[in-house]
C-alpha cells in the first residue's frame, strides 16, 4: 500500500473511530473488581453489550492507529468469509481469520491437486 493509500485508509478508519466513541461515549476508568487488578474499563458495565464492544473496539483501533499498525489488520484470505484477520506474527504473513478457515483452504488445496 503506498503512503496516499495508507493516510487513506487511515483517514477512514480515524472517521469510524471518531464516530463510535460519539455514539457510545466512552468514560473510561480504572476499576477493580474482587481479585482481579486494576483494568480500563471504558463504559459502564451496565449498558447494552453492543455498546460495550463498540467502545472498547474504537479504543483499542485508537491504539493501532496511533501506533502506525493498520497493516496488520485485513480481510480473510478465504473466498466466502467476510472475517477480520488481525496479523500479529512477526513476518506478517497470516492471511485467514481463524483455525477453521485455515483448514478449510488446506483441504480444499489438497482435493485440487488430487484431481
Amino acid at each position: 500500500m503506498g503512503l496516499v493509500e495508507n493516510v487513506h485508509a487511515k483517514g477512514e478508519a480515524v472517521a469510524i473511530v471518531n464516530d463510535l466513541l460519539e455514539r457510545t461515549g466512552p468514560t473510561p476508568q480504572l476499576v477493580r473488581h474482587g481479585d482481579l487488578d486494576w483494568h480500563l474499563q471504558v463504559v459502564d458495565p451496565e449498558r447494552p453489550l453492543s455498546e460495550r464492544i463498540a467502545a472498547e473496539t474504537a479504543m483499542a483501533m485508537m491504539d493501532v492507529i496511533r501506533a502506525d499498525e493498520m497493516s496488520r489488520l485485513g480481510v480473510c484470505a478465504q473466498d466466502d468469509c467476510p472475517g477480520i484477520v488481525l496479523d500479529l506474527f512477526r513476518n506478517r504473513s497470516k492471511i485467514f481469520c481463524s483455525t477453521s478457515c485455515s483448514n478449510r483452504a488446506a483441504v480444499a488445496a489438497y482435493r485440487a491437486r488430487r484431481r
